[in-house]
């Protein structure tokens, strides 16, 4: 019997197809440093090294993605030389059982020594960056800007487990889609978790669109959103949203979205002595708004072809820090340049600052990036990056900055 199961097993496998990408990254980075230490240079040094292996395995309407990273860091080359080591994983699985309907589910994981203020958890070599999952996630990620650690290097965690299920069964014009997941993130021992704070908790969405016409849509979505802290706070978010996309031109396009999110937040309880917590740190339940308006243009070039993209939000915002929930506005602003087929450089800025009241971190960042592509598999990257923040729990305002300079090697076939 036993037999006849692995027979069968591969079988399955050998009439598959099976796939391989191989990568190497090597990162030279200059930045500021944010060492305390009166003797500590003001400019850092460090140098990345990642390697990446990545198997592919598609059978029919199944998919199998996986991916494993470590990134060995040498940390402040030129002073307190040291080595970090961040372990990054990715599991992906994708089946599409019937017309109109697919699966998929996935796992990101980061694990080790990770520093904040210039590491992207979210980028694996020679893959496409996804939202980090990390305090830190760039400007022209996706994600939230959010506000600088105390520490710059701490022992971190992060994982999000995420399935979703996407199906056209409604109808031609109709798209049904919906997601669960749980996730945790933050320091693992003692210092990292008062420098970020353990965050775990479900998530869940879903969002039916129709398509009026072939140049515009309109989306209505429920999100719901749990999150507890190491520190005790926790906080629950549940959000309904209508939004609308209209294609104008072929160069312009328009997304506006109006809602109301539901917030109970839990603020991190007194401890011992300390004085009970005023109006603005008690248990709460509010509505806040969720707006946003965005605009992306293109403008097409043999020599420098165009995207850009403006997003203007105003949205409850979970401090990662302190685990408050405000509501909070952010500009951001990104372009992208393809100057021939082999060099693309791009430009992103943004800020964000609490509105209505509340108390939060006042945020601008700013960077610059740059692909060459020397060949199919070698790649120069350059990377500049800049933030500015004030925090009302802080004296002064602090400015961090990083330039890299990265060297990629990759490689894929077939099994």
């Amino acid at each position: 019997m036993l037999g006849t199961v692995l027979t069968v097993a591969l079988l399955e496998v050998s009439s598959a197809s099976v796939s391989y990408a191989t990568a190497a990254r090597v990162d030279s980075r200059l930045r500021s440093n944010e060492d305390p230490a009166p003797e500590a240079p003001r400019v850092a040094g460090d140098t990345d090294v990642t390697p990446l292996l990545g198997l592919e395995i598609r059978e029919g309407n199944t998919a199998l993605q996986v991916e494993y990273a470590p990134r060995i860091s040498l940390r402040e080359v030129t002073a307190r030389a040291r080595t970090e080591i961040q372990h990054m994983g990715r599991l992906a699985g994708l089946w599409r059982p019937e017309r109109g309907l697919s699966l998929r589910l996935s796992e990101e994981l980061v694990l080790g020594s990770v520093n904040l203020l210039t590491t992207d958890l979210g980028s694996l070599p020679g893959g496409t960056p996804g939202t980090p999952d990390g305090p830190l996630p760039p400007p022209g990620s996706g994600g939230p800007l959010q506000p600088l650690p105390q520490a710059d290097t701490v022992y971190f965690l992060s994982s999000a487990t995420t399935l979703t299920a996407d199906t056209g069964w409604l109808g031609r014009r109709w798209n049904l889609t919906g997601s669960g997941g749980f996730s945790i993130s933050g320091g693992l021992d003692g210092p990292a978790r008062e420098a970020v704070p353990m965050q775990y908790g479900p998530r869940a969405d879903v969002s039916l669109s129709h398509a009026l016409s072939p140049l515009s849509a309109i989306t209505t979505s429920v999100a719901f959103n749990s999150a507890r802290f190491s520190t005790g706070a926790n906080n629950t978010i549940v959000t309904l949203r209508e939004a609308w996309g209209h294609r104008v031109d072929r160069r312009t396009s328009l997304e506006a979205g109006a809602g109301v999110s539901v917030v109970h937040a839990i603020p991190v309880p007194p401890g011992e002595g300390e004085p009970e917590p005023g109006p603005l740190d008690a248990p709460r339940t509010e509505l806040l708004p969720n707006l946003n308006v965005g605009v992306s243009h293109r403008v097409p070039s043999r020599t420098a072809d165009f995207n850009g993209r403006a997003d203007l939000r105003l949205v409850p915002f979970t401090d990662r820090l302190t685990a408050r929930v405000y509501p909070r506005a952010d500009l951001t602003l990104t372009g992208t340049w393809a100057l021939g087929p082999r060099v693309r450089v791009s430009a992103m800025g943004g800020g964000a600052a609490a509105v209505g009241g509340s108390r939060g971190d006042s945020i601008l960042s700013g960077g610059f990036t740059g692909s060459w592509i020397l060949t199919r598999w070698v790649s120069v990257d350059t990377d500049l990056r800049g933030t500015w923040s004030r925090s009302p729990e802080l004296p002064t305002a602090r400015l961090t900055w990083a330039a890299t300079l990265g060297l990629s090697v990759r490689q894929t076939g077939i099994l």
